[in-house]
């Protein structure tokens, strides 16, 4: 039996598809994915998780069932995962996400801090709150990773452009074609996606100073072989965050909390625990 099935929800003017067991009644954990995902990467991470508390995994506007209509960058995003948390009524909860949503969830609390009780975030990317020299390092990596797709962009096939920006995540070329078959087309099925994750304009205020004001409890980590660019704003996002715990996940990439779902799942749980 499936006991995340999908409910629905309009916010902002659209309709949001979300995952939750609604008989578990449970402290909330909101899951946020990443580019060229959905809340179902999240579907294992609660099955494991739910005799800690009660997950709840969002498809972000344009991705998953959830619709494509209107605005794509991190303040809509966080615009709408503050409406839909009001919505469902679930405040206040512990949030768990990663990459792109890692970037969403910071937003999000800086937006409505009342609305949640700590944060778990693994390898935000929103370079916005990076000192002058760590900016030039930062720049320099998404060069290299993101440059091919900018230079490319309506001369390759979507399913080109996923293969190069999920190698670049793994940081290591093949890396798409490595992992499982449902991986690859769970990822493929996002590809029109990209366009818009590149072409973004939004510029939220995520700063050194703004982050300064956050009070909840926080746990950043990122993956010992992961890339600069999402090392240099791990780090940052937890030396301006007071109450901040910072890890360095040995021997894993960005891909953390898809090849290693169980690993992801007890720094969550040790984390909660500790509250």
């Amino acid at each position: 039996m499936n006991r995340y099935q999908e409910n629905k929800i309009t916010a902002n003017g659209a309709q949001f598809v979300y995952l939750r067991n609604h008989e578990n009644n449970k402290t909330p954990l909101l899951f946020l994915h990443g580019a060229l995902a959905d809340s179902y990467m999240w579907y294992q991470h609660m099955i494991e998780l739910e005799d800690t508390v009660s997950p709840i995994a969002l498809s972000l506007r344009h991705f998953g069932g959830s619709a494509k209509v209107g605005g794509f960058g991190i303040e809509t995003h966080a615009n709408d995962v503050v409406e839909i948390i009001r919505k469902i009524g679930c405040s206040p909860v512990n949030l768990a996400a990663w990459s792109y949503g890692a970037d969403v969830a910071l937003l999000a609390v800086l937006k409505a801090p009342e609305l949640f009780r700590s944060l778990f975030l693994y390898e935000p990317g929103y370079p916005s709150h990076l000192t002058e020299n760590e900016l030039a390092l930062f720049i320099a990596d998404a060069q290299a990773m993101f440059g091919p797709l900018l230079e490319s962009t309506g001369k390759m096939k979507l399913s080109e452009m996923v293969e190069i920006l999920i190698d670049g995540s793994g940081n290591q070329k093949g890396y798409f074609a490595s992992q499982p078959k449902s991986v690859r087309v769970a990822q493929l099925a996002q590809a029109d996606t990209v366009i818009k994750q590149l072409n973004q304009t939004e510029k939220p205020d995520i700063s050194a100073n703004s982050l300064a004001a956050i009070k909840l409890p926080v746990h950043v980590a990122y993956g010992e072989h992961s890339r600069s660019l999402f090392q240099l704003v791990s780090v940052s996002v937890a030396r301006n965050i007071a109450n901040c715990q910072l890890e360095v996940v040995t021997g894993e990439t960005h891909m953390f909390p898809v090849e290693q779902p169980a690993a992801f799942n007890a720094k969550i749980k040790n984390f909660i625990s500790l509250l």
